[in-house]
């Protein structure tokens, strides 16, 4: 029932009281949205972009397409979700392994972390960017995952009461920890800790706060799967 009484304006109010995001019927076409590529998200094309100086903002505002299509290094990524922690000895630490030079920043532990992160994400039932960062930091550790892998569900949520470490290795232990603060929200991890080498060593360290980066932006992150040989 339209409230006017010509086709023109009986046009205008169909899309006016249709539900945000539908589609009007009897007439357009559904059109897959836009898939960015590198080239689209050259650097140089952004209103941001200085030729001299470069990019002028501390953060990229569209760093979300950017990783989706592998435009954004790891490293940039990985800055942009903690840059707001103001914790001096943390940033120190975060800057001091994604600065080196000498080696390309990796994803995986080995081929071996990659398998089976990649076989058993394929046994989750949508799951949520926390249950990919979750799966990721337990198939890191092999005794880690063998003491907890029963006891995960198709949503990617682990029964955290069920489960036994037992003899369990210190980087294993940190990275339970950091499984149990993405899990529930709860602090477990303090950025001392995080800060000092002697507590987690630069492995567990990687390994951590590439998972909150995954928590972040999910699985585009690991687009840049390059794997380390360790």
């Amino acid at each position: 029932m339209y409230f006017t009484n010509t086709p023109s304006l009986n046009s205008m109010e169909a899309i006016m009281i249709r539900p945000p995001g539908g589609v009007q019927r009897g007439g357009g076409r559904n059109r897959s949205p836009y898939k960015y590529t590198k080239k689209d998200c050259d650097c140089r094309f952004c209103l941001y972009y200085r030729k001299k100086d470069g990019c002028t903002v501390p953060i990229c505002p569209v760093l979300d397409i950017r990783l989706s299509c592998g435009a954004a290094s790891l490293s940039e990524t990985v800055k942009s979700v903690f840059s707001e922690v103001k914790h001096i000895p943390f940033q120190r630490r975060l800057s001091k392994i994604y600065q080196r030079k000498d080696e390309k920043h990796m994803i995986f532990q080995n081929e071996n972390h990659k398998r089976i992160f990649e076989s058993e994400k394929l046994n989750l039932y949508k799951p949520s960017h926390r249950s990919l960062a979750v799966l990721y930091l337990l198939t890191a550790d092999h005794p880690l995952w063998i003491k907890t892998k029963r006891y995960m569900d198709r949503n990617g949520k682990v029964d955290l009461q069920s489960v036994h470490l037992g003899d369990i290795s210190t980087d294993g232990y940190a990275l339970w920890k950091a499984v149990k603060e993405l899990q529930t929200g709860e602090r477990q991890i303090s950025l001392c800790e995080l800060s000092d080498s002697d507590i987690i060593s630069d492995r567990a360290f990687r390994l951590i706060v590439q998972a909150v980066t995954i928590a972040r932006f999910g699985a585009a992150v690991l687009n840049e799967s390059e794997v380390r040989h360790v």
